[in-house]
């Protein structure tokens, strides 16, 4: 199809899958000027329900579609200009090929490395077929590829990146200390796959949950706990394998966390149906983000604190609306490159940061 940036009319938008992230989406995208219509798809009627009730907006459609059922997939992303997967990421290989074959623009929230890399394969076909296609696209991997890129383009010095993110609950509860802001799906695997990290110039790969160290942020967070996880470096290892020596990411816990995730990996509690029954979802929280840019004896830091703003988590609102951002740029011809691609290596930094900005999500230590 002719899409709505060549002809310069409004724009179609389908996400699919009306959860936390879904909605989000989906709210963002309604509130841009120029979205004529956006489809929320997804298998649950009553999740459908419920997001039509909260976004009250005549431009949105509701659609029910099954995601291993390709014909339906495909029907909706030939209705639009572009599209946004907020679903389980084991999906986003099919996506990205059904993507392909309706010349339809499309992101996604990602957050597995192996599913990423069978997507960047496919980076010809979507080439040929006039589209751009860019996966990780949340808050960690996400948004901090973005800001990685405008630091490294902007000291050339860098010769080490340390990223480091946590979404907190402000109040916990419970002995974890964390409530749930994801999906249990993202946050298992974020805690059981294998890590990717650039280490003295060399791809390594070591276990999640090691490495502890102590992170500080303003009161009244103050001393907290990193440790490594898994996808939050997706592409950028390979991105700027030869242009640094070091390249790193750790999730911030409060401390004491991940002892107890440990624990309950050793007495086989460690579970699906664990989080589910033990970890309320967090209502009110915080998301924590430090970035440190170092070499030659220098330094320098992003960092941001964003708190939720009812009715948005503040999770929902740094991995959702960085990934409408992409979605609206996309439709808007905004995002030149065409192919299967990385955020670092096709998003513009100053519209992206600006975009941020629009909606309230502040990153300290950042000049545009």
């Amino acid at each position: 199809m002719l899409h709505a940036s060549c002809l310069g009319v409004s724009m179609k938008y389908c996400v699919l899958g009306a959860g936390l992230m879904g909605k989000a989406i989906a709210f963002d995208l309604l509130q841009q000027e120029n979205t004529n219509k956006v489809i929320l798809a997804d298998n649950n009627p009553e999740e459908l329900k419920k997001a039509k009730d909260f976004l009250a907006s005549n431009r949105l459609e509701t659609s029910i579609f099954n995601a291993k059922n390709e014909s339906e997939v495909e029907a909706l992303f030939k209705e639009v200009d572009a599209a946004v997967a907020a679903i389980y990421y084991g999906f986003n290989v099919t996506f990205t090929k059904l993507a392909i074959k309706t010349k339809t623009h499309l992101c996604d929230l990602g957050g597995n490395n192996t599913v990423v890399d069978e997507q960047l394969k496919l980076t010809k076909e979507a080439e040929t077929a006039g589209v751009s296609i860019i996966p990780d696209c949340g808050l960690a991997p996400g948004m901090v590829a973005v800001l990685v890129k405008w630091g490294i383009e902007k000291f050339n010095w860098v010769d080490s990146v340390k990223i480091r993110v946590g979404g907190l609950p402000l109040n916990p509860k419970n002995k974890l200390k964390y409530e749930r802001l994801f999906s249990v799906d993202g946050l298992i695997n974020e805690y059981i796959e294998p890590v990717r990290l650039l280490r003295n110039g060399r791809i390594e790969t070591v276990e999640p949950l090691i490495e502890i160290e102590e992170i500080e942020f303003p009161p009244p967070f103050q001393k907290l706990e990193a440790f490594t996880t898994s996808g939050g470096t997706s592409t950028l290892i390979e991105t700027y394998k030869n242009r640094l020596k070091n390249l790193d990411y750790k999730t911030i816990r409060y401390p004491g966390h991940c002892s107890e995730i440990k624990e309950l990996q050793m007495k086989g509690l460690f579970s699906h149906q664990y989080f589910e029954e033990n970890l309320p979802l967090c209502k009110e929280d915080v998301t924590l983000v430090k970035i440190i840019f170092e070499g030659n004896s220098k330094k320098h830091e992003l960092t941001i604190v964003d708190k939720a703003k009812p009715p948005f988590t503040s999770m929902m609102r740094t991995t959702a609306f960085p990934a409408a951002i992409i979605s609206h740029m996309q439709a808007k011809g905004e995002i030149k490159c065409l192919g299967v691609l990385p955020q670092e290596q096709c998003v513009p930094v100053d519209l992206f940061i600006n975009a941020l900005r629009k909606r309230e999500i502040i990153i300290h230590g950042i000049e545009i």
